[in-house]
């Protein structure tokens, strides 16, 4: 398709919405902004690091046309799915070139399989550190506002000792971000950071306005084997709610009213909400049930309705 084509017929398709009176966005009390913004993981779409084999997946550079599609206005990128460690300029100019021709803003980066900003072995965390660096620059010329990094996502050492290595080598990294203007971000993602009480704390003392939290609704597990999970993910997400600067509202499976059958999704949104934020909310279909773009658009209604019920009660 004709990517002029493409825009116009995109933008005529959001018309038809809006007019047909579906949540489209939702908007806080002065009505200026919606309480929440949308956008698309790619782990949606592209399962599967640079050069494995996913036969439902896309090619990267189409990405952005593919998120635009399906009614998405920013979308997150992810590390492992360009090629290489490294980011390469050339890779990253041409995602910048195809956002821009779709229209579509990228708002995060995930950075995975770099190493752990918290290793206690100081060679290896320089290493995972100086890697992370490249990224948030290319984070910067992508135009993200947040970069989520990966620390301790193993249990190795009692939690006290990786709090303060965690929490040197997440300073380094979020003044690194920060002369940016980039949030530095930690996920609840296995290990130690799936222990809110234990993310908490790593933000607290690190205590810079740059450094918060991206929520995932699910990531909960601290060990792998025996496997050992954090017992309650609400009382897990209020924990985390303070410092949340980003959300994944991961989905797998959903009933026939439309709801996702693992997640309270407003119950979640509710407690974020509390805090007062109002970044975004990405949408990460992870399910093998449906098509791709069928889970998305269901996680997206999904969380188009949690936004147009949650507007209604700030408004009464």
């Amino acid at each position: 398709m004709n990517r002029r084509r493409f825009l116009h017929d995109s933008t005529l398709g959001l018309s038809a919405i809006s007019l047909l009176g579906l949540p489209a966005c939702a908007t806080s009390e002065n009505n200026d902004k919606p309480l929440f913004e949308l956008s698309l993981a790619p782990w949606s779409l592209m399962r599967r690091p640079y050069g494995e084999a996913d036969p439902e997946g896309i090619d990267l550079f189409d990405y952005p046309f593919e998120a635009k599609e399906l009614g998405f206005n920013y979308i997150e990128q992810d590390n492992l799915h360009f090629p290489g460690d490294l980011p390469n300029d050339k890779d990253i100019s041409k995602m910048k070139e195809r956002c821009l021709e779709a229209d579509i803003k990228s708002e995060l980066i995930l950075c995975g399989a770099l190493g752990d900003a918290a290793d206690e072995i100081s060679e290896k965390r320089k290493a995972a550190i100086e890697k992370y660096k490249k990224w948030i620059d290319a984070a910067k010329e992508l135009g993200c506002k947040s970069v989520r990094v990966v620390c301790a996502d193993y249990v190795t050492i009692p939690f006290d000792e990786k709090l303060k290595i965690a929490t040197d080598g997440v300073s380094e990294l979020v003044e690194f971000a920060a002369a940016r203007e980039i949030n530095l971000l930690i996920e609840n993602h296995n290990g130690y950071t799936s222990d809110p009480n234990w993310l908490s704390s790593l933000i607290t003392v690190v205590n810079h306005p740059k450094c918060g939290v991206l929520a995932d609704f699910t990531e909960w597990r601290i060990r792998r084997d025996p496997v050992e999970l954090y017992p309650d993910p609400y009382k897990g997400i209020e924990i985390l709610a303070p410092f949340t600067k980003s959300i994944g509202a991961k989905s797998t499976h959903f009933n026939s009213k439309g709801e996702e059958t693992n997640v309270d999704y407003f119950r979640m949104m509710e407690i974020i909400l509390k805090t007062g934020y109002n970044g975004f909310a990405a949408v990460e279909y992870f399910g093998e049930d449906l098509p791709r773009k069928e889970g998305i658009q269901l996680t997206k209604k999904l969380l188009e309705n949690v936004r147009e019920k949650l507007s209604q009660n700030t408004s009464a």
